[in-house]
């Protein structure tokens, strides 16, 4: 996907194929590069060059040295865990592995004494919101910085898990969203940011993490096709990117906990997706060392005396676990460590034995995140033009607590907890105290408006011209999963504003970890939905609602209808795409004998039919679908052709803004063919297009013959519609439902 200017590669492009559009398809077919098979023949080099090294040191050390690469050691470095690579004496050059959470930002394992030493990016639904790879790159290359000046050289994330349930309590956490193509496209330059500096990106979690209820002791039990098609792709594209190290999930998968499961860390992970580099175990996720490592765990965390690995020695003696098996997994370590240039010195720093105290964040951070905020965040409404606001002399009200408190206030009937109005709580959870609300903000930037005042409850809107109803579902966390999709006050407060007044301009700020329903919409004049935007948020609201910047984002999740309602055990009642045996799950008998929520088997019989996929094939109308999102300007999608070249689809099309403004259109591919079934159609490529007003600009999409097939779960091989002699159809539109242009194509296969 490029503009017509013919142009060399881009080295660091995430698309399929670059290439001039020029000539016909036959010529382009001579012409194509695939930016893929480069990378990924660079990275198999390099991981060959690292094996090597890593044999070489190996011969050089004693089983003491092995041991320590093996298994974390219990620090109060104020780090997640660490691997003390020293502890038997030996092993030559090689770093300590400092790890740290997260993904969204280093996560400051202290009293909250450092709390603001690091700075509270907005959360990876965000990045997956803003369909823009390169908005990944640069959030990566920021965190990244963070993590250099704190100290730590192995970066615990990306978290990759496509969102199979909406209402999982680590959805925020995602950068996949609900669509396996939107995260295998963002996670490449998000990896290459992490290992340019010789720090170790950590996918995770491996693999079917896709709940939170029970998540210790549940069993998922998933068909091939879909562990392939829907589940693997993400980590698929991370792996072909170079990541060194996977983290195994706490659940079990086929009756077998992830740490411990040969089909997945063998069949799946090493032999199907070609990993190279080293498994360490979720946070006590290592139930029994000698069926760890004869599945393909090679290091457990956090680890310490107490650990299943301490028992390795013991086991080696013992002709438990064979010399071989040791070696085989500390190659794996070291071969890692060399591959992410850790021997090399290109960690730009020295990893430090404790969490540096410097405040490490920057200006230039606070301002991405700003911007990245404003790239993902989604217009859902917009009636008149409303937005941006034209403020001079107006009376502008701000309703709600999170519109001016960056502290979490519960209902009466909750007991408090660590929840924040901007951000999700867990691993991947950084402490700020640099948070800017939005009624600070937009007081700041506003200087010609007649007022401007804030308030709890409705009462500042009394007169108002407009009024900003702040609403936030911030109760969400790690370990849980949401009881509900609603919005907490939004409907409340829309309510008591239209009861005052009927002229008064209602905008809702919606900040959201994931799929909410909006029942109230049909109140409001426009909505904004941030998806948890972090310290920034109020800087980033001004913008969006004055103009300075303009909503970039579209849906990475399916916005559910009014009353959709989550699922099982929570009396709320049921999801209307689950069944009980598929979310949560069902508990063996006796039932009386376990916790709500322990030891469930969830049955992914749904298959393929996730998100998008689920709504389409059931012909079944949500409230905004996967792809949806509205701009400050008008774009017109035209003269679009699609022809074959050799066997891939080569797509080419005119964008024009008809508007009156800049902005970003996002150009969406879907592609259905008869052996997808029961699939309609799904996503297979995206491209963010910045178009000024009055202009127009030529883009284009190469779809390759690997993204035209499915999974044959008995051949266990992934077979293309041209191989089957099957037409493809190709739809491009501006969401997953709402299309501008379809056409029918027939290939020659190329296999």
């Amino acid at each position: 996907m490029e503009d017509t200017t013919p142009q060399a590669p881009d080295e660091g492009s995430t698309d399929v194929f670059t290439s001039a559009l020029c000539g016909s398809a036959a010529d382009m077919a001579s012409h194509l590069v695939d930016p893929r098979k480069a990378r990924l023949d660079q990275n198999r080099e390099s991981w060959t060059k690292a094996e090597g090294r890593a044999k070489e040191l190996l011969a050089t050390l004693q089983n003491n040295d092995k041991f320590a690469l093996l298994a974390g050691a219990h620090t109060e470095s104020g780090y997640a865990g660490f691997v003390d690579t020293h502890a038997g004496g030996g092993n030559g050059d090689a770093p300590t592995l400092r790890m740290n959470d997260g993904p969204q930002g280093f996560n400051i394992y202290t009293d909250g004494s450092l709390a603001g030493t690091a700075t509270q990016f907005p959360c990876l639904l965000a990045v997956a919101a803003s369909f823009d790879p390169e908005v990944a790159r640069k959030y990566s290359a920021a965190i990244v910085e963070e993590f250099v000046k704190k100290g730590s050289n192995v970066l615990l994330g990306p978290d990759l898990e496509v969102t199979r349930v909406s209402s999982t309590g680590r959805s925020f956490e995602s950068l996949s969203g609900e669509d396996p193509v939107l995260g295998a496209e963002l996670v490449a330059p998000f990896i290459e940011e992490i290992q340019s500096k010789g720090i170790m990106a950590t996918i995770k979690h491996w693999l079917d993490n896709n709940q939170e209820i029970g998540r210790m002791t549940m069993n998922v039990e998933v068909d091939d096709r879909t562990q392939h098609e829907i589940y693997m792709p993400p980590f698929q594209a991370a792996i072909d990117a170079g990541a060194g190290a996977v983290m195994c999930s706490y659940n079990k998968v086929y009756g077998t906990y992830a740490c411990e499961n040969e089909k997945l860390l063998k069949t799946l992970l090493r032999d199907h997706a070609g990993f190279k580099g080293l498994v360490m175990s979720d946070w006590g996720a290592t139930h029994d060392a000698k069926s760890s490592i004869d599945s393909g765990l090679d290091v457990e965390m956090p680890g310490g005396p107490e650990g299943q690995f301490a028992r390795i020695p013991q086991l080696l003696g013992e002709g438990t676990v064979s010399q071989d098996q040791v070696d085989a997994m500390a190659t794996h370590v070291l071969t890692t460590m060399y591959h992410t240039g850790m021997f090399d010195n290109r960690f730009p720093g020295e990893p430090l034995p404790h969490v540096s105290g410097e405040d490490v964040t920057t200006d230039a951070h606070r301002q991405f995140a700003r911007e990245t905020i404003s790239n993902s965040a989604v217009l859902l409404k917009n009636d008149d033009k409303l937005l941006p606001l034209e403020t001079a002399g107006k009376k502008i009200a701000f309703i709600g607590k999170y519109c001016h408190s960056a502290q979490y206030i519960p209902p009466d009937h909750v007991t408090s907890n660590d929840a924040t109005p901007f951000m999700g709580q867990g691993s991947g959870y950084v402490q700020t105290s640099k948070t800017v609300t939005p009624f600070q903000e937009f007081q700041k930037a506003v200087q010609d408006a007649a007022s401007i005042t804030s308030s709890d409850d409705a009462s500042a809107g009394e007169g108002a011209d407009v009024a900003i109803v702040c609403a936030s579902d911030c109760d969400v966390h790690e370990g849980w999963d949401r009881m509900n999709y609603s919005l907490p006050e939004a409907n409340e407060l829309v309510d008591a504003l239209r009861k005052q007044n009927g002229k008064t301009k209602v905008i809702v700020l919606g900040i959201t970890p994931g799929a909410v329903t909006t029942e109230w919409i049909g109140k409001t004049d426009a909505t904004l939905m941030l998806f948890m935007p972090g310290e920034q948020v109020g800087a980033a609201v001004a913008d969006l609602l004055t103009g300075a910047a303009s909503p970039g984002g579209r849906l990475p999740v399916t916005m559910p209808p009014d009353g959709w309602k989550p699922i099982g055990g929570y009396p709320a009642g049921t999801d209307h795409s689950f069944l009980s045996e598929q979310y949560p799950g069902v508990q063996p008998p006796p039932h009386d004998t376990y916790k709500w929520g322990d030891h469930m088997t969830a049955n992914f019989s749904e298959g393929v039919l996730i998100g998008y996929r689920w709504w389409d094939a059931k012909n079944k109308k949500p409230a905004f679908h996967f792809g949806y999102g509205l701009t400050y300007t008008n774009f017109d999608f035209k003269d679009i052709v699609a022809t074959c070249a050799g066997p891939n689809i080569v797509i080419t099309l005119d964008i024009a803004n008809t508007g009156a403004r800049d902005g970003a259109a996002v150009p969406q591919v879907y592609i259905s063919f008869p052996s997808l079934k029961p699939l309609l159609r799904q996503l297979k490529a995206f491209k963010k297009v910045q178009v000024e007003q009055g202009s127009s600009v030529g883009a284009q999409f190469v779809i390759d013959e690997d993204q035209l097939s499915y999974f044959d779960a008995e051949k266990q091989a992934w077979v293309s519609a041209w191989e089957k002699g099957e037409k493809v159809t190709v739809s491009l539109g501006e969401s997953s439902a709402d299309f501008v242009w379809h056409d029918d194509l027939k290939c020659h296969s190329g296999k």
